[in-house]
């Protein structure tokens, strides 16, 4: 730590530090000069003369400058200042006890640190047109001793750094300067930073002593830190005496102050007999200071040898690993994060010593040759060159494909349609594209109509068509319609053996959004080859990976509006809790299913599956739907794995099952997974005799396949969804049937719309488990119905039109269960959701538009490990204030970087930060400090806040003339004067300063009671807006429509990317805690309410908890409403 005193005398001064009795054991206080101070004065790294050092404290320099101030015969120059910077005890223990002179070392490395960044406040107060100011000088003389005890002579490393009172300011010498009004003088900003330059010494020297082979642990504030396992605490009684004095929670200073006040005379002792004490003191702990070197040094030798990370000679490459885990996320995701990476990496490596290491150096070398694309700084976020070279591929082929292909006409062929065609549907038949998209709705009604008027307008033509589904259950009811009869209806898998090509003919791609880019480009590739005619059916669902679709817009694919078949219903039912909106819809299924309707529940997420799945059970046992008794049985539920994730060991778990196809017997032979042996990539597999098999995980291939085992309560009346083929029935993976009876370890079921009923026999054993589940409750779309009714819970983030599109697949007539209420959930249904291609993504994110240059772009700007550092500080230091000090981001920036970076590589990278202008710097700031900081990012969000409110001032028609004081009578004058500025004001934001419990909420409660009052016409809708769902419940309780700020934020970005523009001219928001919204999304939330014209009431209290994220936005809405004079009384009330 770092603990602040004064010199208070120049002569004693210069006896107490040089006094020899302060180093008993250490043999030498190493005292020397330090700083550009003494380097100008030629003494720098030079050992302290006592007699320069007395005159320089009393203010005179070696060449011949005189500061001394002489008053009533008494030199009254303040000699200077003691910063004393105190080791860890425990290093004290180890140096002094030990022996380990190198900590001391380590010691006084890590002091010459923290002064050099100390050095940077030096300050003096020159007069400038007749008014004193604070200048910078940047050099300090300091003088460093070395002691070795406390008061209590107990060992206790410390150096006392004295700053002489003196610094160059051009070719003059001049004290340094105070300011304890405007806080810009060198003390003030010493005080003001004591915790950062304590930090800075501690991470400094902590980095040292770590790399001695010594373990170190956090156990206070401000990263305090200690040796593992070195007893302290009979050596500490010094401390105690302080702690006991300041009181548990002291500031630094208060400390300070404690410590002179308990402070005992200098005793004189004699070195041999104290450490003798000291050793038997340590003895009485039981600790083996030998030992723990010797521990150490071993450690410290293992570091110094530094192998490389292991690599396994008999497993994968670490680039082929890379490359599987990058192709494997590709599939799923178009953005991925680095942990999702090294999650995967390091699931198919030996879990060894540095495999984390290797898998980082992997990803790093992937980065290198540009497999990987970063999309951000922070090296968080990235997308594949896979995705950007399907993404050319696919323009290319299609574009290849529409000057290659033609569309030919065989009147021979032809079919005679029966029924007119659609607007879209003839347009297409006069245009006869090579490649088109038909987007529509309609639901599976909606779905299998396109389909078929596109076949029978190739078959009118003369061309062979074949239909290709996006899955069985898409397939199965398509080729249930009369009208597609004797067609060819396949899966995505003709895509790859070449089927779906007939030369000359069409190809029809039902539910073509769910194409993914690889699909795309086996698909272009054979109607390039085949002269095929591809027709592609949008109905608006979840995009497949890489928005293949959109691509294909991209490169000029024309898109004909469909605008026929059924359009589905919707109901909403508004429940904002969420238990009992499960069981609301828990119920109303269970009464559904009763009455004999066609029903399906539907919600997204395993665990909210099995969670609204227990409350249907519930409820249908309830209506009489299910048997009063429980079967249990074990169930198995497949893990769906490809050829990119079955050598992940992290999809395997003790307890699973697996079977392997054996194609002679044509059986499945099932193991249970006893054991998963990270260390060698194995599985241990057992059979049901007990017999072992040891399996690498390299080695599963495509023969086995993965479940997991569960027990399943099942009763008569239970709906089971079969999820794979069972052995010795008629029944497979995909269909549905009803439990009629259960018995005698047999359960009796029946396909729908069947009589015959088929036996299945189960077991509690997983050898004797069988492939099903519940039926009762499935993820949105899963099915194909053109008549059920869907009841579906939706979160606020499904509330899109791709989600209303998917659930229309599975039923005639929507049940929404919503937490929002019907008013905004209708208006979140209409809002279309917006796709982007990751080459575009990548040209915005660079600002390049050629993609080459784009991908280079975001190499090249990656965080640094120390602008990483910085980049984490930053938002931890904001969150406190908007500015900060140099020393303080120094500081943090060592904390977040772990210890892996250097103080002058973060040191370095600041000043580039500075020059760039990511970092504004101010030199000296009156009533704020000196070598202030404040981020770009912070400085533009805080410069648009001010400026949205500056340009609102008296840009609207007040709400009310005059407020009714009727309505205000139980306010306090504070609310009253509030809430007359939010309703009389001319002003598009007004700030309401008011601080907890001083009844915001009543206020709120006032001012809908006042707006309630004004005629239909002009009554303004209101709209609240907080930082969290407790906020907003609240502000919900005052008969405000509230929502959080972040779902304000996305739901308007959202309508202006898709080209709307929000209308907000009769809308009041009241931002309520806007202190803990950060700045950066308040600045949004201004601009996008003044775009929209609309007004806004911030309100906050500046003391409550920090922002979710960084900045300080109601101190910048206040600052600029103070801007304007108080004209009114009202504007200068209390509590606003």
């Amino acid at each position: 730590m770092m603990s602040i005193g004064s010199v208070q005398s120049a002569g004693s001064a210069g006896n107490y530090y040089t006094d020899k009795d302060n180093y008993y054991v250490i043999g030498s206080m190493d005292e020397r000069w330090q700083g550009k101070g003494a380097e100008a004065l030629g003494i720098d790294g030079k050992a302290v003369d006592k007699a320069l050092f007395t005159e320089l404290l009393k203010g005179k320099l070696p060449d011949g400058s005189d500061l001394t101030r002489i008053q009533d015969g008494a030199n009254k120059h303040r000699p200077g200042y003691d910063l004393t910077f105190s080791a860890p005890k425990s290093v004290s223990v180890m140096a002094m006890l030990g022996g380990d002179k190198r900590l001391i070392d380590a010691h006084n490395q890590a002091v010459t640190e923290a002064v050099r960044q100390l050095e940077t406040l030096a300050a003096t107060r020159v007069m400038t047109d007749g008014k004193s100011e604070t200048v910078l000088t940047g050099n300090l003389i300091v003088a460093k001793f070395n002691h070795d005890t406390n008061r209590n002579q107990e060992p206790q490393i410390h150096t006392h750094a004295v700053v002489i009172n003196a610094t160059q300011n051009g070719d003059k010498w001049q004290s340094l300067g105070t300011d304890k009004i405007g806080k810009t003088g060198f003390i003030e900003n010493v005080y003001a930073n004591q915790i950062a330059f304590g930090k800075l010494y501690r991470e400094a020297f902590k980095l040292l002593v770590e790399k001695l082979g010594y373990e170190t642990e956090v156990v206070g504030k401000h990263g305090m830190w200690e040796m593992k396992g070195v007893p302290v605490e009979p050596f500490s009684t010094r401390s105690q005496e302080v702690r006991e004095a300041a009181g548990p929670d002291a500031s630094l200073k208060s400390r300070d102050v404690a410590a002179l006040d308990t402070r005992k005379s200098k005793e004189a002792i004699d070195p041999a007999e104290k450490m003798v004490e000291w050793m038997n003191t340590l003895k009485e702990t039981g600790f083996d200071i030998r030992g723990y070197r010797e521990a150490a040094d071993a450690r410290a030798a293992e570091l110094a040898r530094a192998p490389a990370a292991p690599v396994n000679t008999d497993g994968p490459d670490i680039t082929d690993v890379v490359t599987k885990a990058i192709a494997g996320l590709s599939d799923r995701k178009v953005q991925f994060t680095y942990a999702d990476l090294l999650t995967r990496t390091v699931g198919q490596l030996e879990a060894k010593d540095g495999v984390f290491e290797l898998a980082r150096k992997g990803i790093d070398a992937a980065i290198e040759r540009e497999q990987l694309i970063p999309l951000d700084r922070e090296k968080g976020l990235f997308t594949s060159n896979i995705h950007v070279l399907d993404e050319l591929a696919v323009k290319a082929l299609s574009q290849e494909v529409q000057r290659q292909n033609h569309v030919s006409v065989t009147p021979d062929a032809s079919v005679v349609r029966q029924v007119p065609f659609s607007d879209a549907v003839s347009v297409l038949a006069q245009d006869r594209p090579v490649m088109g998209i038909v987007s529509g709705q309609g639901g599976a009604t909606g779905q299998r109509e396109r389909v078929a008027e596109l076949t029978l307008m190739a078959r009118e033509q003369g061309r062979d068509v074949h239909i290709l589904a996006a899955d069985n259950r898409s397939r199965d009811f398509l080729a249930g319609d009369v009208r597609l009869a004797g067609e060819t209806v396949t899966g995505k898998s003709a895509l790859q053996d070449g089927t779906a090509f007939i030369p000359g003919g069409t190809l029809i791609v039902d539910q073509a959004e769910k194409l993914s880019l690889k699909e795309t480009i086996s698909l272009l590739d054979g109607a390039m080859r085949h002269n095929v005619q591809v027709l592609l059916s949008d109905s608006g669902k979840r995009s497949g990976t890489g928005s293949a679709l959109t691509v294909l817009k991209d490169s000029g694919v024309n898109t004909y509006r469909w605008q026929g078949g059924h359009q589905t219903t919707a109901d909403i039912i508004s429940e904002p809790d969420k238990g009992a909106r499960y069981s609301r819809l828990a119920q109303e299924f269970a009464v559904s299913v009763r009455e004999g309707q066609e029903s399906v529940a539907q919600i997204s997420g395993t665990r909210e599956q099995s969670v609204l799945n227990g409350l249907i059970r519930d409820s249908l046992r309830q209506e009489g739907v299910l048997g009063e008794k429980d079967t249990t049985i074990t169930a198995l539920t497949p893990v769906w794995l490809d050829s990119k994730s079955r050598g992940v060991r992290d999809y395997y778990r003790e307890g699973m099952v697996m079977e392997r196809w054996d194609p002679e017997t044509r059986t499945h032979d099932r193991f249970v997974i006893d054991r998963v042996t990270a260390s060698s990539n194995m599985l241990t597999l057992k059979d049901r005799e007990g017999d072992r098999l040891d399996l690498k995980v390299s080695a599963v291939d495509s023969q086995w396949t993965l479940f997991r085992a569960d027990t399943l309560p099942v009763a008569e009346g239970e709906r089971l969804a079969v999820l794979g083929k069972i052995p010795d029935t008629r029944l497979k993976g995909g269909e549905s049937v009803t439990v009629m009876k259960v018995e005698d370890g047999q359960l009796t079921v029946q396909r729908p719309g069947q009589k015959t009923t088929q036996t299945l026999a189960v077991g509690a054993g997983v050898f004797d488990g069988i492939k099903v589940g519940h039926g009762w409750v499935e993820s949105p779309g899963r099915s194909v119905s053109e008549t059920a009714t869907v009841f579906a819970s939706v979160t606020q983030r499904e509330l899109d039109n791709a989600t209303l599109n998917q659930l229309a697949q599975s039923g005639s007539h929507l049940r929404l269960y919503s937490a929002q209420d019907a008013a905004r959930t209708t208006e979140k249904l209409s809002r279309h959701t917006a796709f982007s291609v990751v080459s575009e993504q990548l040209k915005s994110r660079s600002g390049e538009t050629d993609l080459d240059a784009a991908i280079a772009q975001q190499k090249a700007g990656l965080h640094t490990p120390a602008e990483q550092a910085i980049h984490l500080a930053i938002p931890l230091l904001e969150s406190q204030d908007l500015t900060f000090s140099r020393p303080q981001l120094l500081a943090t920036a060592m904390e977040t970087g772990g210890g892996k970076v250097s103080m002058a590589d973060i040191d370095t990278t600041i000043q580039a930060q500075i020059r760039s202008g990511q970092l504004l710097n101010v030199p000296v700031a009156p009533g704020r400090g000196n070598d202030l900081l404040i981020s770009r990012q912070a400085w533009d969000a805080e410069k648009s806040i001010l400026t949205r409110v500056l340009e609102g001032k008296d840009e609207v028609a007040p709400l009310m003339d005059r407020v009714p004081d009727s309505l205000m009578t139980d306010l306090t004058a504070g609310q009253r004067a509030a809430t007359r500025m939010i309703l009389e004001s001319t002003d598009r934001f007004t700030v309401v300063q008011g601080y907890a419990g001083v009844g915001k909420n009543t206020q709120f409660r006032a001012v809908m009671s006042a707006i309630s009052l004004l005629t239909e016409e002009t009554r303004p809708r209101v709209i609240g807006l907080a930082p969290t769902h407790r906020a907003v419940g609240e502000m919900q309780s005052a008969g405000v429509d509230a929502r959080t700020t972040a779902s304000f934020l996305h739901d308007t970005q959202l309508l202006q990317r898709n080209g709307q523009t929000p209308d907000f001219s009769n809308t009041l928001f009241l931002l309520d805690e806007s202190s803990m919204v950060g700045l950066a999304d308040m600045a949004k939330a201004h601009s996008l309410i003044a775009a929209g014209g609309g007004r806004a009431v911030p309100s906050g209290d500046t003391d409550q908890l920090p922002p979710i994220a960084s900045g300080q936005p109601v101190q910048a809405d206040a600052a600029a409403q103070r801007r304007r004079r108080c004209h009114h009384e009202r504007d200068c009330a209390p509590g606003t």
